[in-house]
């Protein structure tokens, strides 16, 4: 299982936005990247994930960024229903971190979950 691809498709369906696994230059906005941030070394061991919640550029960018992540939070608890082989989906924090490259808006929703394969 690629959790960081399924989730990343996944939260497309549930979250109604574009979702990648990197960050792509001229990408339609606003959009989710998924990256696997830590645990998953086994069936004890939770999957971190971020989820950084990408804005429009420009002036406002801040707003449509942060309502994106209540819609990837509140479609978190679906991805038990949605994957076969995950359990537990939990949102464990949420924050503003926009991108220090381009300033550009971002939040960012931690999540964890269980695979078991």
């Amino acid at each position: 299982m690629d959790i960081e691809a399924d989730v990343a498709r996944c939260l497309c369906e549930l979250a109604g936005a574009d979702a990648t696994l990197e960050p792509v230059a001229g990408h339609p906005e606003p959009y989710v990247t998924v990256e696997q941030v830590g645990g998953g070394g086994g069936f004890l061991e939770p999957v971190q994930l971020d989820i950084d919640c990408w804005g429009t550029e420009g002036k406002g960018g801040r707003k449509p960024a942060k309502a994106l992540a209540e819609k990837v939070k509140a479609a978190v608890p679906s991805l038990e229903d949605e994957l076969p082989n995950v359990f537990h989906p939990e949102v464990t924090n949420q924050y503003k971190m926009p991108d220090p490259d381009t300033r550009r808006a971002r939040y960012v929703v931690q999540v964890q979950l269980w695979v078991c394969e």
